[in-house]
């Protein structure tokens, strides 16, 4: 039979320091290297008042901790970014969800570089840009961790960009000294923030080898926390979305340009009509409106290039490399395209974006042989989903994974 999810436990969730760990029923965290910012959504079943005696309104502190019964824990601190609608499923018994993200994600759009760099390693440039602009702020793992180095000697110009934007314009136009490849990714997770290539986590070993059964022939193997519970192969990749918007299972957001604020069309306040406690009931051209506002941390607009950049020497030329020379340094990315498949397996802290597993699947005609699609994988996403059943708290990760074409034995 397939093997069990795992035991997990909340062993903290506050807001603005109130515990809410009896409210909880499902708790959803992420994290991608193609995310600026790790984020978390908290399904709550409130029956206290909380939400109005809280006074919900976005940007309260969340400390969070989850994790296995035994192992290392998950810890982060987050801000509430977006407060969802209410929804009455009985008297004084609401549902709703808090979309919780680091501050700097917050803040970002808020911030401008008002400096041009010139001759500097574009890997110094990320450095300062993350020390003097991200990491001011409240979030636990906010430092730099891994900074991989690139060569030679680029120029800046784009002042008035927020500081996301140019980090983004590093990791596409840098290229690394240790990998000699072009496509870096700039990702948080719960160690802090990475800037480094894809190439040098396809060059790291697998850590874990996991492995799936069919129903009818028992346990896949000694360790059932390495069992695959279930996967799919993705289809239809859209290769030049996901170069530039990462996993589409990623958390999605509402923000307002006008007010600089998380929110949008849809959110509600006050006592209405309806099952939602909100004020209005959205009509359908509201939802359209809405979903025209959504984005997700990689395409979040940064600021707009100020009059910083026009009154700069127009001799002075930021670096651009061509398409041709970011194909030929970036092939090892654009292959990962080819073979993506998603994999639900037993809860486990250990498991994060960057990581290389080893795939078994069993062909359908021999179990005794392997199927094409078993090999070396990169993960490039990680969702860890831990949820109420009965009074226990089950926990599973579901695993993007992206195939090492490089290595398929």
């Amino acid at each position: 039979m397939n093997p069990s999810v795992a035991t997990g436990v909340v062993s903290q969730c506050t807001v603005n320091g109130t515990d809410i760990r009896a409210l909880v029923v499902k708790l959803d965290y992420f994290e991608s290297i193609y995310e600026t910012a790790a984020s978390s959504n908290i399904s709550v079943n409130d029956a206290s008042g909380f939400h109005d005696s809280a006074k919900l309104k976005g940007g309260e502190d969340v400390d969070l901790a989850f994790g296995n019964r035994e192992g290392s824990t998950i810890r982060m601190k987050f801000k509430t970014g977006l407060v969802g609608d209410r929804t009455r499923v009985k008297d004084n018994q609401d549902v709703y969800e808090l979309t919780c993200v680091p501050q700097e994600f917050l803040e970002n759009n808020s911030k401008e570089i008002v400096k041009a760099y010139e001759g500097e390693k574009i890997s110094e440039m990320v450095k300062k840009w993350h020390e003097d602009y991200t990491k001011d702020s409240s979030t636990i793992k906010k430092d730099l961790t891994t900074n991989e180095e690139s060569e030679g000697n680029a120029t800046y110009h784009g002042t008035g960009r927020s500081p996301v934007t140019a980090i983004r314009w590093g990791a596409k136009e840098a290229k690394s000294a240790k990998a000699k490849a072009s496509n870096y990714v700039y990702f948080h997770d719960r160690d802090g923030y990475h800037f480094k290539t894809i190439d040098s986590m396809l060059s790291e070993g697998d850590k874990y080898t996991l492995t799936y059964a069919m129903q009818n022939i028992g346990s896949a193997g000694s360790d059932p926390q390495l069992n695959i519970i279930a996967f799919e192969q993705q289809k239809d990749f859209n290769t030049v979305n996901s170069r530039y918007n990462g996993a589409d299972s990623d958390h999605w957001y509402y923000f307002d340009p006008t007010t600089g604020k998380m929110g949008g069309g849809s959110k509600r306040n006050g006592a209405g009509k309806g099952n939602h406690t909100g004020k209005n009931t959205i009509t359908k051209e509201q939802k359209a409106v809405a979903r025209g506002q959504r984005f997700n941390f990689i395409t979040a607009a940064g600021a707009t290039d100020s009059k910083f950049r026009d009154s700069r020497d127009p001799k002075i030329k930021e670096n651009k490399r061509t398409v041709q020379e970011h194909g030929a340094d970036s092939s090892a990315a654009a292959q990962l395209d080819n073979l993506v498949m998603n994999i639900r397996v037993p809860g486990d802290t250990a498991y994060k974006p960057g990581i290389k597993v080893k795939i078994n699947i069993p062909s359908p005609n021999d179990n005794q042989q392997l199927d094409h699609r078993s090999g070396s994988y990169l993960v490039t996403s990680v969702r860890h989903v831990l949820y109420k059943d009965d009074k226990d708290m089950k926990y599973e990760c579901i695993l993007e994974c992206k195939s090492d074409s490089q290595n398929k034995g």
